[in-house]
């Protein structure tokens, strides 16, 4: 069966209409459903918020750190009220946590020693 692009670009439109038109196209877009209040309530008692800045470029934006009871850090988001951020880190402030988290991770200066 011999499909055109006008056929082509006609049922693709149709299939957006129909998902645009569902429910289920909500929480595609930003709503999530499955977190209701009393699962977010439990979550924000079980993290402890911290208020921190990005060290990672020049622009020094404010962020939350979210940590655990063992005082781990679980996750890092940019502060609203900040004008650099506007509540938005760049992939590398989010990426915070992989660094500070990885095993690699220098913890103490490094001192030559002669041999």
């Amino acid at each position: 069966m011999p499909t055109s692009r006008r056929k082509f670009i006609k049922i693709s439109a149709l299939g957006l209409g129909g998902v645009a038109i569902s429910t289920p196209a909500i929480n595609i877009f930003g709503v999530n459903s499955n977190l209701d209040t009393p699962t977010l309530q439990k979550t924000s008692k079980t993290f402890k918020r911290t208020p921190t800045y990005c060290e990672v470029c020049f622009w020094k934006c404010a962020a939350w750190a979210y940590t655990d009871q063992n005082n781990s850090i679980k996750k890092i988001i940019g502060n609203d009220i900040d004008p650099h951020c506007n509540g938005r880190l760049c992939p590398r402030g989010t990426g915070g946590v992989g660094m500070y988290a990885d095993n690699d991770r220098l913890k103490t200066p490094l001192i030559r020693v002669k041999v």
